[in-house]
């Protein structure tokens, strides 16, 4: 679990002692921890930071925490959530499962339960690798070097943000959404900016490495 580390969660709960417990144990595992009491303060949190990982209550004090997923989801298709309710509510759960919910947990939540939980997360982002490889293409995490033929290829910031995004999300979607967030972050991005960037970085990947899906994003295509 130690790709947590890397990684932002932001829990939307009201409950102040569930917070406060689970907080402090969120900290010991994740890079930050971004909490809210509400829909308006959690949406607000996801979009002036960068989160990666998403726990809800389903009931808050300014609404349903179904509404406040359907806003994510208008966002960003895949970011992993988890749904937390105080008792079994098979109704709420039936109405999550087009939303791709990744797990849906009652509380209290054990120790061993908790830790179950962050692996399961942790799965989701486990590239098990430094390095991407793939055919004659090499991409290395730690030196943010991309390697042809194994002739190092030059790299801009934005086009190292929209590779790592792609080789991360291997088996998904890349939404505009996600491109927006990760890589030109604080700066609006324009429809011309993206296909320059794109133009850009299919110069120098392989041919038809990346595959436009047209008005959500990109993927990489890659054949096994």
């Amino acid at each position: 679990m130690e790709n947590l580390k890397k990684l932002n969660i932001l829990l939307l709960e009201d409950n102040e002692e569930f917070a406060k417990n689970t907080i402090e144990f969120l900290h010991i595992y994740f890079k930050d921890v971004f909490h809210s009491t509400t829909i308006k303060g959690a949406l607000e949190l996801y979009d002036d930071y960068h989160v990666d990982i998403i726990i809800s209550d389903i009931k808050v004090t300014d609404g349903n925490g179904l509404d406040f997923i359907k806003a994510i989801r208008d966002k960003d298709k895949i970011i992993p959530i988890v749904i937390l309710s105080a008792y079994k509510d098979e109704d709420f759960l039936f109405q999550a499962i087009p939303l791709n919910i990744c797990s849906y947990e009652v509380k209290p939540l054990s120790y061993n339960r908790l830790l179950l939980l962050l692996k399961l997360l942790s799965s989701k982002f486990d590239t098990n690798e430094d390095s991407f490889i793939y055919k004659n293409l090499t991409y290395d995490f730690k030196t943010k070097t991309l390697f042809i033929d194994n002739y190092s290829v030059y790299l801009t910031k934005n086009e190292i943000l929209f590779i790592e995004l792609l080789i991360t999300n291997k088996n998904n979607i890349v939404s505009y959404d996600m491109i927006q967030r990760d890589v030109y972050r604080e700066k609006i991005m324009s429809d011309s900016s993206v296909k320059n960037l794109l133009l850009r970085v299919r110069k120098k990947l392989p041919t038809d490495f990346i595959t436009s899906i047209t008005g959500i994003g990109y993927k990489l295509f890659i054949n096994e």
